[in-house]
C-alpha cells in the first residue's frame, strides 16, 4: 500500500492519521510545526470593537478562547470563516450566525467584507496573515487589527526516514493543507529527497497551495475538494483507483 506523508501539526495529526489508516493507508507522520498559544496576546485585545470578524483557521478561533474563554462577539457583529472546517468549529461554541465563501480563500472572504462596507475589521490568525486581507483593508479605508492568537513552532523532518520511503514500490504521496507546511517541509529535504518528492504525487489543500507547488517545481499536483482530512484523503484515493 502506498505511503501517505501528513504534515498537518502536531496536535492534529495523529487525528488525521486516523483517517487515512481507518482508509487503508499507510501513513508517515511528518508534522511541521508545533502549534502554541501565544502568551503575548492580551485578552483586551480580543475584545477591539469590529464590526466584522474573520476567522482563518481553527487554530486561530480554539486559541482565541483558551485565551478568554469567554470570547463572544456582539449581536451585531458579522463573522466570516475561511472555509466550512473553522464554521464547524465555530458552531461548537457558538450560536451566532457565522459566515464563509464557496471559494474557501481571502478572495472569497474579501467578497463576504465587501456586502458590510464594514468600518473596522478584526482578523484571528498567526503571524504573516494573509497580505490581499490587508491590502483590501488599507485601499477601503478599514481599520484593520490583526491578532496572532498562536505561534507555530517549526519541527524537524527527518530526511533518513524520508528516503527510505522512496525504497518502496511505490512513491509516496505528500500532502500539503498550507502553503506554509509545504515550504517548511521542502526546506527541510536535502537536494536528493527534494528532487524525489517533487516526482512524486502532491495533494495540495487549496488551488493557492497547488500555485505554490508549481512554483516550486512539482509536476503532479493534484488538488482536494477543501483541506479537511475526509476531503484530502479521498483526494488520495482516487490517486489509487
Amino acid at each position: 500500500m502506498v505511503a501517505v506523508i501528513l504534515t498537518r501539526p502536531q496536535g492534529s495529526v495523529e487525528q488525521t492519521a486516523a483517517v487515512y489508516q481507518q482508509a487503508g493507508f499507510d501513513v508517515f507522520l511528518a508534522p511541521c510545526f508545533d502549534i502554541q498559544t501565544n502568551s503575548s496576546v492580551q485578552t483586551k485585545w480580543l475584545h477591539t470593537p469590529a464590526d466584522v470578524w474573520v476567522i482563518l483557521s481553527v487554530h486561530a478561533l480554539q486559541h482565541a478562547l483558551l485565551i478568554d474563554p469567554d470570547l463572544c462577539p456582539e449581536t451585531h457583529t458579522k463573522v466570516i470563516a475561511v472555509g466550512p472546517a473553522v464554521v464547524n468549529a465555530w458552531q461548537q461554541h457558538f450560536n451566532h450566525p457565522i459566515h464563509s465563501h464557496p471559494n474557501m480563500n481571502s478572495e472569497g472572504v474579501i467578497e463576504l467584507i465587501k456586502q458590510e462596507n464594514p468600518r473596522a475589521v478584526k482578523i484571528l490568525t498567526t503571524g504573516g496573515g494573509r497580505d490581499l486581507l490587508r491590502s483590501y483593508c488599507m485601499q477601503q479605508r478599514i481599520s484593520y487589527s490583526q491578532i496572532n492568537t498562536y505561534e507555530r513552532r517549526p519541527l524537524v523532518i527527518e530526511n533518513k526516514a524520508v528516503n527510505k520511503l522512496f525504497q518502496q514500490a511505490k512513491p509516496p504521496v505528500l500532502t500539503a493543507t498550507s502553503v506554509g507546511i509545504l515550504q517548511h517541509f521542502m526546506s527541510q529535504l536535502d537536494a536528493d529527497n527534494a528532487a524525489k518528492i517533487k516526482t512524486s504525487p502532491l495533494v495540495a489543500g487549496s488551488q493557492r497551495i497547488q500555485q505554490a507547488a508549481q512554483d516550486m517545481g512539482f509536476n503532479h499536483i493534484h488538488v482536494a475538494e477543501d483541506p479537511s482530512d475526509v476531503a484530502m484523503c479521498e483526494a488520495v484515493q482516487s490517486l489509487n483507483r
